[in-house]
């Protein structure tokens, strides 16, 4: 028999992107409408935390079996192996995921359902451009239920505790482009961290900041909040501490202070997926004097760390604090550059928080 190469490695790369991308969907989908306890992999570091989950401890449907299910189909339907080979590859590939407690019963047979429905969709159009299409609406119309359910979310009141004056600012972050939402959702089914987080669930972790930081020995002068997420959870930290809260702002050197959310997009692959820093600059300061204080700087997220490190900079060199303590939510260890000490309870990155996309 003659190998047909280019079915080969179409199906490849078809199988790839199920595996990166669909699945990812899917799972975005079954996390955002149904109950976590129904979805989630039976895993012992699944069952931490059960309020803010990543999308890697979601387990419906299997990503694995669904992969292995196209995959081998895809090589049946093309003649590249038999009948029995294919069904042996796929019992062997989703018995491996359940004997070892990677996944339940339940989530490999969804799995291997919805990969047989997506090989024959493709190998009816011929492993083409059409097939694709199909497969791609399928995950698009996914995101826009996600979207609709997440947006109702992020609608609900803002707690009291939040400064009016990053009300505005709150407003434009839930109101942002969908291609900014649908983006968002698309690089979290390849990264596979957190989807989303409320209010309620904001406040639990903003009090294990607090508790922590009551346990040290240091007794701070004032809170620092780098804008725009870091800002509004300064104002709870601040509050809880009862010491004074400042806000400051940064942003990329070639958007000259002037981000809009036509730049999200770009911020988020450069910083998800390629891992670029850049340079930043100060565009809101602090006024008042710092010199000889101890400061608590905090963001809501540390990914690269450029911006964390760019704040501390300014505390310690131009406003002379004496001690500045760096902290945050989420803290994105894998993709961090810098070299400081970040004091984190997440371990990840958040993709949607209570006041909206556009971080």
């Amino acid at each position: 028999m003659k190998l047909n190469i280019k079915n080969f490695v179409i199906i490849i790369l078809l199988s790839l992107y199920n595996f990166s991308i669909q699945n990812g969907l899917e799972k975005t989908f079954t996390q955002t409408y149904f109950n976590y306890n129904d979805v989630k992999r039976p895993l012992n570091i699944c069952n931490k935390d059960i309020e803010c989950k990543k999308l890697k401890c979601i387990g419906m449907p299997s990503g694995h079996a669904e992969t292995a299910s196209l995959f081998f189909i895809l090589l049946y339907f093309n003649k590249f192996i038999n009948l029995w080979v294919c069904l042996f590859s796929i019992i062997f590939f989703s018995a491996q995921r359940i004997i070892t407690n990677m996944h339940t019963f339940n989530q490999v047979l969804i799995g291997a359902i919805l990969g047989l429905i997506y090989a024959i969709i493709y190998n009816y159009f011929n492993l083409s451009l059409i097939g694709f299409s199909f497969i791609f609406l399928i995950g698009f119309i996914l995101s826009i239920l996600c979207i609709y359910k997440i947006d109702k979310n992020i609608k609900e009141p803002i707690p009291n505790w939040v400064d009016k004056s990053m009300y505005e600012s709150i407003k434009n972050k839930q109101n942002v482009p969908l291609y900014i939402k649908l983006g968002s959702l698309y690089i979290n089914s390849a990264i596979q961290s957190i989807t989303y987080i409320n209010w309620n669930t904001l406040e639990k972790y903003l009090d294990k900041i607090v508790d922590n930081i009551k346990k040290g020995e240091t007794k701070y002068d004032a809170v620092v909040g780098i804008k725009t997420g870091g800002a509004i959870i300064s104002d709870y930290i601040s509050l809880k501490l009862g010491l004074p809260n400042y806000k400051i702002k940064l942003t990329r050197e070639e958007y000259n202070c002037k981000k809009t959310s036509d730049n999200t997009i770009d911020d988020m692959v450069k910083k998800n997926l390629f891992k670029s820093q850049g340079g930043y600059t100060i565009c809101e300061g602090i006024n008042d004097n710092l010199e000889g204080k101890k400061i608590i700087l905090i963001d809501e997220l540390v990914s690269t760390g450029k911006t964390m490190e760019e704040s501390y900079n300014y505390l310690k060199r131009e406003k002379n604090a004496y001690i500045v303590y760096p902290t945050c939510i989420s803290f994105y260890k894998s993709k961090y550059r810098g070299s400081l000490k970040i004091n984190n309870l997440i371990d990840g990155t958040i993709i949607v928080w209570p006041w909206g996309y556009d971080n």
